[in-house]
């Protein structure tokens, strides 16, 4: 049978894309937490609960946008950031302090993870983009 680590089938899914960082926003200090986006850069964020719209002010000071309010299939105080490679790429520094303060990364290379998310993703990427 044909395999991927054999050569004689290639793999279906990307060697690089983004991720979608989740990230605590159990305290009042939660948006102070998040490393402010480099270059003046934007970068859109989806909270796991409605309550935490009202930060959407001290997140566009950090350069994030506020997309929606998503509960998903985890309702609760977190936030997502679906993070592109190129961002992470070129900002290596930026994306490790946002990696201290996460509380998981969700790599979207593997199917389950957009089956899962799938309300997640759909506040962040068109629809084409997620099936």
């Amino acid at each position: 049978m044909p395999t991927v680590t054999d050569g004689t089938t290639r793999d279906a899914r990307p060697t690089a894309g983004p991720v979608l960082v989740r990230v605590p926003a159990a305290d009042a200090e939660w948006v102070h937490a998040l490393p402010p986006v480099p270059d003046g850069g934007r970068l859109g964020v989806t909270v796991g609960d409605a309550t935490l719209t009202a930060a959407a002010g001290p997140l566009a000071d950090r350069g994030f946008d506020l997309l929606a309010a998503v509960p998903g299939r985890w309702p609760g105080r977190h936030v997502d950031l679906l993070v592109p490679p190129t961002l992470r790429a070129s900002h290596p520094r930026w994306f490790a302090a946002l990696l201290l303060v996460a509380e998981r990364v969700f790599d979207l290379r593997h199917g389950p993870v957009h089956v899962a998310l799938r309300a997640e993703l759909a506040a962040h990427l068109p629809a084409a983009d997620i099936d």
